[in-house]
């Protein structure tokens, strides 16, 4: 029977942050636990890779896929969906991994409207109410995506969709986020995610 599977990625190295952020305490646990407790709900434990942890992690995020859909691959399930999530957002709820789950678009990903004016280098202004930003989880049907990675082709991308894009002309279905999809970028976010984590009592 055919079952889903999930990539935590915390394999980066905290460049900006100035520390592996994965591994930071929020709430008496790093943030690469909250991630994998929550989607352990949702998917058996043993179909959760935790990138950085379980296994390696690669140069950049693509390899660090890559080496996450290598080790599901060899556990020889058949898997129908893949989940990938990220350490560095900590506070997602329980209910956005089951609706992003739940989606049947062979690409979705969670979104967040822009905040600021956009403009591009050469002056040129963007309207942004045409635009989101991205954000994570992102899930997708597991065959086509880790036949889109293992081509070679797509080696440093920072979102995933665009490889489902570039492989196969897949746009992304959107599901709007919020402000809990807060990524610990810079050591200023940190006191921001305990805030949010009291607020909404995640």
């Amino acid at each position: 029977m055919a079952r889903n599977a999930a990539i935590v990625l915390a394999g980066g190295q905290g460049t900006r942050y100035g520390q592996q952020k994965q591994f930071i305490v929020l709430n008496g646990k790093p943030l690469w636990q909250h991630v994998h407790d929550k989607v352990s709900k949702f998917v058996d434990e043993g179909d959760v890779c935790v990138v950085g942890v379980d296994i390696e992690g690669g140069a950049t995020r693509s390899q660090s896929v890559i080496n996450g859909l290598r080790y599901l691959k060899s556990r020889g399930e058949e898997y129908s969906r893949l989940i990938v999530l990220e350490a560095a957002r900590p506070l997602i709820t329980d209910q956005q991994i089951q609706d992003i789950l739940d989606d049947k678009h062979p690409s979705c990903t969670y979104v967040l409207p822009l905040k600021s004016t956009v403009i591009m280098k050469d002056g040129t202004y963007l309207d942004r109410n045409q635009m989101w930003k991205m954000s994570t989880p992102v899930a997708f049907d597991f065959k086509k995506f880790y036949d889109a990675y293992m081509s070679g082709k797509y080696l440093d991308f920072t979102d995933d969709t665009r490889v489902m894009f570039e492989e196969y002309g897949e746009k992304p279905h959107f599901l709007l986020g919020g402000e809990n999809l807060l990524k610990l970028t810079y050591q200023s976010d940190l006191p921001v995610l305990e805030s949010l984590m009291k607020r909404f009592s995640l």
